[in-house]
């Protein structure tokens, strides 16, 4: 066989090897959430009937009133904050760009954590005055209205970062033209929000807006904290106390129908790419504008929002810690959870990352539909809440250990292994959390110049050859961005891990949800939780400093 025949023959086949993998990964992954959807078609038992006669309405209701409340919210704190951000000048700018992203790294029942003051020192002795005056159903009602404007107050500070972020994008990519036409025509910087900024940044406002809604979708701890039924509520208290299996897994359907429309919705809102202005490199919003007022009314905004987002509930957290440190076992804390969840997150996030870089090698080496499907695919399990997700596992390795016990007969080994072992948790987080990897490998590997692949593939480099010593190496951005970003998602995850850790696993997310929330010990459950918080403001940090490092030596 000639030289150069045999050597694309080597390239070919070494290429087909990674088709393989990404088609398995791939049919890992999606797998488990056929098996919510496919409970359409299977007749309904006696609990989901009592379910959707009483609670279905309820639970879509709480919801609905959530994401809505949540939404317009972090719309306000988002865009806003962004828009001061990019267009005004006042002390501390600098400073607070960073800083009014810090909430990011507080998970949000960890935010309902550090306003627990506002629930035992404020509302109760409130509820009591009510009762005292109006009556019990007054209380009743009161108590209601005042929890869904906490729960929504108190997700829209940890969550409202999604909007600033992609809000900032977005106006940053608008030509500083548009807003000196705009004022040439007698507008403000307020009224050229509205008719320039928001339409010409759409797009990215919309998806940074879906991003929060799918958080707020996924919540579990928080609204249990406040007492409020969503979907995601429903299907831990069907699957966990009442032991109905089918209802928790026909709520998850309902719940991924949800979320399909949800991200209909976006797709809708965001428009077409046409509405979004590109900045040029010499006219965009560089030059912000200053006025003594207005400087100081934007300090203060940002000020005061940095303050009620991120140092309000850390000081809180530090004061409960304190608290309860004599009372602290750090020596259980650091040998149990501690260590537990970083290499929990730490097997997590390798894994995703390396499936990530299989995925987006191969759909480099075959640009074909079927390619372009398995990555959609793919990224599908972000869109879903961490419980449906965590359902789906429970029941595909449940059902794939009764088909091998009942033709192979070792089905039971099957099953006991994915439940009593970490197993289980960590294909959840494959499919929970691949497009947090996926999203920027594929980005990375975008801008590698084809004629790379060329070169090297002349050279008589195999496509693992051109893998290691051309696209790595250019990856490393993406792929350490990726993993800080992977990291900490894994650590803060709650409704997953809560279903699907083994007995002898207890994260710094479980046990602070468990000592705050089911034992009603603030003290001793602050010190995990501020663990995660701080673990988190380092990884944005890490994260700031590396987009920094990039467009330095760009």
């Amino acid at each position: 066989m000639p030289g150069g025949l045999k050597d694309i023959n080597t390239q070919r086949i070494s290429s087909f090897w990674w088709w393989l993998a990404a088609a398995i990964i791939t049919i890992v992954l999606f797998s488990p959430l056929t098996v919510v959807l496919s409970s359409f078609f299977e007749a309904p038992g006696e609990g989901w009937e009592l379910i959707s006669e009483h609670l279905l309405f309820e639970y879509i209701l709480g919801t609905l009133i959530m994401i809505i409340g949540v939404g317009i919210t972090v719309l306000l704190f988002g865009v806003g904050s962004a828009w001061i951000i990019t267009v005004w000048d006042f002390p501390c700018k600098r400073f607070f760009s960073l800083a009014l992203m810090m909430p990011m790294a507080i998970p949000t029942y960890v935010m309902a954590f550090g306003y627990s003051f506002v629930k035992y020192d404020i509302r109760d002795p409130l509820m009591l005055f009510i009762k005292n005056n109006w009556g019990a159903v007054i209380m009743s009602q009161s108590n209601e209205i005042f929890n869904y404007g906490l729960a929504i107050l108190i997700l829209s500070f940890a969550l409202y970062p999604y909007v600033y972020i992609a809000a900032r994008v977005g106006f940053s990519e608008i030509s500083g033209t548009y807003i000196e036409n705009s004022r040439l025509l007698g507008r403000g910087l307020f009224r050229s929000m509205f008719s320039v900024g928001l339409p010409l940044a759409r797009p990215a406002i919309v998806g940074g807006l879906l991003l929060a809604v799918l958080e707020v979708m996924n919540e579990y701890g928080a609204m249990t904290y406040y007492g409020i039924e969503t979907l995601t509520t429903g299907i831990f208290v069907s699957w966990t106390d009442l032991g109905d299996k089918d209802s928790a897994v026909r709520l998850a359907a309902v719940a991924m129908v949800f979320v399909l429309l949800l991200i209909a919705i976006e797709r809708l809102l965001r428009g077409r790419a046409k509405f979004h202005a590109h900045r040029s490199s010499s006219n965009n919003l560089s030059g912000p504008t200053r006025t003594n007022a207005g400087a100081v009314m934007a300090f203060l905004f940002c000020f005061i929002l940095f303050t009620v987002s991120f140092a309000l509930p850390v000081i809180n957290l530090c004061i409960d810690t304190l608290h309860g440190w004599e009372k602290s076992k750090l020596t259980d804390l650091i040998k149990g959870p501690l260590i537990d969840s970083f290499i929990v997150s730490s097997i997590g996030c390798l894994g995703i990352v390396i499936a990530a870089l299989v995925i987006s090698y191969a759909a480099r080496l075959f640009p074909t539909i079927f390619m372009k499907s398995i990555t959609k695919l793919c990224m599908l399990g972000y869109a879903v809440p961490g419980a449906v997700v965590a359902i789906s596992i429970l029941i595909y390795f449940s059902g794939m250990g009764s088909f091998l016990s009942e033709f192979l007969g070792f089905g039971s080994l099957t099953s006991l292994f994915f439940t009593l072992t970490p197993a289980g948790l960590i294909i959840a987080y494959f499919v929970r959390f691949m497009t947090p990897a996926l999203a920027p490998i594929e980005a990375g590997m975008i801008r590698i110049n084809a004629s790379m692949d060329e070169a090297s593939s002349m050279l008589g480099r195999s496509s693992w050859g051109s893998f290691f010593n051309v696209h790595l190496p250019l990856l490393r951005f993406p792929l350490f961005g990726a993993m800080i970003v992977l990291f900490v998602d894994i650590l803060k995850e709650l409704p997953l891990t809560l279903v699907l850790r083994p007995p002898n696993i207890e994260t710094l997310a479980t046990t602070s949800y468990g000592l705050i929330q089911k034992e009603e010990r603030i003290a001793d459950g602050s010190f995990p939780a501020l663990i995660l918080v701080l673990t988190g403001t380092l990884a944005v940090l890490a994260l700031h400093i590396l987009i920094r490092k990039r467009i330095v030596n760009k």
